[in-house]
């Protein structure tokens, strides 16, 4: 270890330099310029802006999120609410608040048990929407105005329920994954009052598309990468293994039911030969082979399900079933 110099002996060498007796002037042999210097780059933050990436199935969590959130809204403001989630990125917390404006809502939600706290940012303009829908205003055909200032106390009241419904949705979502129990903190205006972890850390964003009504804009979740660090191997083998038979197994079956199938009533079925066919005339009579009131079979995209009767309902032509098709093995 090198000895340490006494204030005495600096005061020594410094005067020596000073006067003169000591040179000061680099030996000729030895080189310290810029180019003798070899210098190689080396990364702090690895793979930065890919937090999200690096944290499989988690855009599963936040496409939850998104609907549930899509729901909750539309149930509060009696309006039409749609929130898509767009991306998945990461920045340093500094550069995401230098990002957001003055006039934005700023959420501060706990995370618990996760470490650290979150934040829900609303742009100005769906901040401003709820607060004049909840007043009564900005009805469906009118524009809502967005003032160019940051929310007052009282405006921050009306819509902090808004962004507490959001803890609530954000714990549906992640109740498959962690027990989460999110709690609303405070809500801000002023993005220097925010300040929920150091300006270096790396920061999961995920931004969401929202529109209410014709009013559109962005809401984003900011999560500390470090605190869902401790989660990344259940989302990864628990919705890896889960997802496609609950939740993707639900979903699919909501949407089959919305298909449209084509549906045919049949009475009966003969067989002609193709020449039988060809002379075919306007006129002609083919012998079906029942009685006008037997059953017919009822088929879906050509398969038999159900058998009914024939008959009038209103003036109108009408099948009642009777029965179902037993499936044939």
């Amino acid at each position: 270890m090198e000895r340490i110099l006494s204030k005495d002996e600096i005061a020594e060498l410094l005067s020596a330099v000073k006067d003169g007796s000591l040179d000061s002037e680099l030996a000729p042999d030895e080189d310290y310029s810029e180019k003798s210097r070899a210098v190689s780059g080396f990364s702090l933050v690895q793979n930065k802006g890919q937090s999200g990436l690096r944290l499989a199935n988690f855009d599963i969590l936040l496409d939850a999120f998104s609907r549930n959130m899509s729901f909750s809204l539309s149930s509060r403001l009696q309006r039409a609410v749609s929130i898509l989630r767009e991306n998945i990125g990461s920045m340093e917390y500094e550069s995401l608040i230098n990002e957001c404006s003055n006039h934005q809502l700023y959420g501060i939600i706990t995370l618990d048990p996760l470490k650290k706290n979150g934040l829900l940012i609303f742009d100005a303009n769906i901040a401003f929407a709820q607060v004049e829908i909840m007043l009564g205003g900005g009805g469906a055909d009118q524009d809502v105005v967005t003032p160019n200032r940051g929310m007052t106390s009282i405006e921050i009241n009306i819509v902090k329920d808004v962004v507490s419904e959001g803890c609530q949705e954000l714990n549906k979502a992640f109740s498959s994954i962690e027990p989460l129990a999110s709690e609303l903190v405070r809500v801000e205006a002023n993005p220097r009052l925010v300040t929920i972890v150091p300006g270096d850390t790396e920061m999961i964003v995920a931004s969401f598309k929202v529109k209410i009504d014709d009013t559109v804009g962005l809401m984003r979740l900011a999560i500390p990468y470090s605190s869902l660090d401790p989660i990344r191997e259940k989302l990864k083998s628990e919705l890896g293994a889960t997802n496609s038979g609950s939740q993707w197994g639900g979903y699919f079956a909501e949407e089959v039911q919305e298909m449209d199938v084509a549906v045919s009533a049949q009475l009966a079925q003969i067989q002609l030969a193709v020449r039988d066919i060809l002379d075919l005339r306007v006129g002609d009579i083919l012998p079906l082979g029942c009685p006008p009131d037997s059953p017919v079979t009822l088929k879906v995209e050509g398969h038999s399900k159900f058998s009914g009767l024939i008959g009038l309902q209103d003036g109108k032509k009408a099948l009642r079933i009777i029965d179902k098709v037993s499936k044939r093995r």
